[in-house]
């Protein structure tokens, strides 16, 4: 690896750059030297050198529209397999094992495609594939770059390549299905407990030469909410002698569903108190929605969340709302026809005031990419 920094070194670094930033945002003292002195003791590597790695990762958070810790301005000076395995670990994500060095050698052109997406952190959009993978072979046909489609387990145009002509399940192992498209032009890893399973499947009113579709065979989201329900269902007994615990019940709920204060707040002060889709403006109802998923404090920032209606929360949470980025048009599922909801479709998002609290189109686009009906 670049550098000599193991995997291990760089999972203990963001680790303690993670333990300190929830430190600092909930006002608890730390000490920056402390952290550097222990992992120094730990790895055997000099202060300085865990310092500026801290830096290297306030600058892929920065790149990511995360916050990073103030004091530790981002170095932007890292080499491209240690980002790649930085934007991993911060994304919660197991770092891939780097197999390809910068000779990309006599490897496949679908490989290459694939190869750059990994190290490019796991997730990269088409051009950014396209400039690392001509870094490296100036000869390349960039017309290949369609590999990345006929990979995308839920790009609807990969059933037009030859390797997907015949039927199957994308948790079968077959070595094509390896990405996931996100959005416009934007591949991230393929990951089944993330993703789903998709399936190319026999489809006679296919319009492309081979006869078959794909679709969504399994849900993640969905199973998990159904498994949430089921619990609650089961632990929940009603007892209308103890008016007490249902009123403690019924406050808890509230406060956990309108979401984190800090977080409502900022999204309350950024909407102007109004829902960005409904327009409602009755603060009793509105709700600090996440587009991407709460994975800790990094997560709760203006542009990750939009203030939502509770009934309209609820349906972007379920993936039956979504927005397009480009336009920052409301769409709804085909669900919802027939529904007062219907009438939502094509209206505009309403944006923050100041385009920082703005909702990221990254963060939109990855919801998007997670409606089987916006496939």
């Amino acid at each position: 690896m670049a550098q000599g920094w193991s995997t291990e070194e760089l999972a203990a670094s963001v680790e303690a750059y993670q333990q300190m930033a929830e430190k600092h945002e909930a006002g608890i003292s730390y000490s920056k030297t402390k952290v550097y002195e222990e992992l120094s003791d730990r790895f055997g590597r000099t202060k300085k050198a865990f310092e500026y790695r801290m830096q290297n990762i306030s600058a892929v958070l920065n790149e990511l529209n995360l916050p990073w810790i103030p004091g530790l301005k981002p170095a932007v000076n890292v080499g491209t397999d240690i980002k790649a395995i930085l934007m991993q670990l911060i994304q919660g994500k197991s770092p891939h094992p780097i197999t390809l060095a910068d000779n990309l050698g006599d490897r496949l052109n679908w490989e290459k495609c694939l190869a750059a997406v990994i190290q490019l952190g796991g997730t990269a959009s088409k051009k950014q594939v396209e400039e690392w993978i001509l870094a490296r072979d100036p000869d390349y046909n960039t017309k290949n770059l369609a590999d990345l489609y006929m990979m995308s387990v839920n790009s609807p145009a990969r059933t037009g390549y030859s390797q997907n002509e015949k039927p199957r399940r994308t948790d079968q192992g077959n070595r094509y299905d390896r990405l996931f498209k996100v959005g416009k032009a934007v591949f991230e890893i393929y990951d089944a407990t993330k993703h789903g399973v998709w399936e190319i499947y026999v489809d006679a009113s296919s319009n492309n030469r081979f006869g078959v579709s794909i679709r969504q065979v399994s849900n993640p989201v969905a199973e998990a909410l159904a498994t949430a329900q089921e619990a609650a269902e089961q632990a929940f007994v009603f007892d209308p002698t103890d008016v007490s615990d249902a009123r403690t019940r019924i406050t808890a709920a509230i406060v956990r569903r309108r979401g984190q204060p800090a977080f409502r707040k900022a999204l309350m002060d950024a909407y102007g108190e109004v829902c960005a889709i409904t327009g409602c403006n009755l603060p009793a109802v509105l709700e600090a929605a996440h587009i991407h998923p709460y994975k800790g404090t990094h997560t709760n920032v203006a542009s990750n969340g939009l203030l939502l209606r509770a009934d309209i929360h609820t349906l972007f949470d379920l993936g039956l709302i979504a927005i397009e980025s480009d336009t920052m048009t409301v769409r709804v599922s085909p669900k919802l026809r027939g529904t007062d909801y219907s009438i939502l479709d094509g209206s505009s998002l309403r944006l923050a005031s100041k385009e920082s609290q703005r909702a990221s189109p990254e963060a939109l686009d990855w919801h998007r990419s997670q409606c089987d009906w916006c496939a």
